[in-house]
């Protein structure tokens, strides 16, 4: 049974940590899922209404005893996007529950989870024997950064050029991204030598490796600006790609969230109204 008479679910603001808890409860079991996205308003109505019919809000030891007695268990999982709405995953393992009859469920297993650019699937990464779950671009996202990496090396554009490695290399770390910052470097190397061949190449360092340590064949110019001696970087002078390391909860509860964005919109309704007059 639920531990609390009210049910106030936090809402994260970072969006690794919202992606890595979806990725814990799918490994947990949770493979059937439906999503969407709400104002915090409506999020408020959403999470009552799943409190009370698929009971989103058991603890650890209350779901452990429902898997015992042969039931299913739920979890709702929300977002802050940068629109200011919020995303929900409702997430439900196998096992007698009312979403497998009220909601059309998705299975995991046929159907990856898709989050905006990214969908969850099974993958078997560099130096494991065996598949394990991973987010990773879609085909269109993959697709999106070949054509722009494409047309900023056909025209030689520096300001892109510096723009693609800042954005690369600020992609979420995860196995199945990585691998594909890895693909895309690749595809990028080959169309710098069809295109622009030796020509030195700008470069960003995101997190600012080089005040650390040194490249050799990577200069500065006078303006503090990073390019290869000639051609296109080697594996050894690439950024940084992080790894997404797991991290703490970070959000706003649902209750006060709506406050605030409510209390925004008032005041900003207020001060229309006076410039109106």
């Amino acid at each position: 049974m639920p531990t609390s008479r009210t049910f106030d679910p936090l809402v994260y603001s970072s969006k690794s940590v919202f992606l890595q808890r979806v990725q814990a409860c799918v490994i947990d079991g949770y493979r059937h899922y439906t999503s969407g996205t709400v104002t915090p308003a409506a999020a408020l109505g959403l999470a009552r209404k799943f409190k009370s019919v698929y009971a989103v809000d058991c603890d650890k030891n209350s779901r452990y005893r429902r898997k015992q007695q042969g039931l299913g268990n739920a979890r709702l999982l929300l977002f802050q996007n940068p629109e200011l709405l919020v995303d929900f995953v409702l997430l439900v393992t196998p096992g007698l529950h009312p979403a497998h009859q009220l909601e059309r469920l998705a299975d995991i297993r046929t159907q990856p989870l898709a989050y905006r650019e990214l969908e969850l699937i099974q993958l078997t990464l560099r130096g494991r024997s065996k598949p394990g779950l991973t987010w990773r671009l879609n085909a269109e996202a993959m697709e999106g950064w070949k054509h722009r990496l494409h047309l900023a090396t056909v025209h030689g554009n520096e300001a892109e050029l510096r723009q693609c490695w800042n954005s690369l290399y600020r992609t979420l770390g995860f196995g199945g991204v990585r691998r594909q910052v890895g693909e895309l470097v690749l595809y990028w190397r080959k169309e710098w030598a069809r295109y622009q061949g030796s020509r030195p190449c700008p470069l960003e360092y995101p997190h600012n490796e080089l005040q650390y340590r040194g490249r050799p064949g990577i200069t500065q110019d006078d303006r503090g600006r990073y390019w290869t001696l000639a051609g296109f970087p080697s594996p050894t002078q690439l950024p940084k790609l992080f790894y997404v390391r797991l991290q703490s909860d970070v959000g706003t509860r649902l209750s006060r969230l709506a406050a605030e964005l409510d209390a925004e919109r008032r005041l900003s309704l207020a001060a229309a109204a006076q410039t109106s007059v």
